[in-house]
């Protein structure tokens, strides 16, 4: 399954929610890309992040890294916390599964695909 493409991003977590967009290019095995989202946490308002991520796919699973980060835009001052994410491949338009940071923050994120792009 290539996941080549972009994709509607959503996740949610103990403290509030992400909403946005994913780039993706798979060569072979091998997964980079860029998550760009607004983070809306309970009682504290929201800020606008980009983040690069790396990862690896191997039998119908995925495991994603975030490399880097840059805040767009924040009304407070923001140290974030890069997340891992791992999700099973079952759907070639559909990415589903768990993430954790670096301070054992869970959260449950969804991918959908919203289109293929040339490879």
């Amino acid at each position: 399954m290539d996941l080549t493409g972009q994709w509607q991003f959503f996740e949610q977590f103990e403290a509030g929610f992400d909403m946005g967009h994913a780039i993706l290019k798979q060569v072979g095995d091998k997964l980079s890309g860029t998550l760009v989202y607004r983070e809306y946490i309970d009682d504290e308002g929201s800020f606008l992040i980009a983040i690069n991520v790396e990862g690896d796919v191997f039998d119908e699973r995925l495991m994603m890294r975030g490399k880097s980060y840059e805040i767009l835009e924040s009304p407070f001052p923001i140290e974030y916390c890069l997340d891992d994410r791992i999700a099973e491949l079952s759907d070639p338009n559909r990415i589903e599964g768990h993430s954790v940071d670096d301070q054992n923050l869970e959260g449950r994120f969804v991918l959908r695909r919203i289109h293929l792009m040339e490879s």
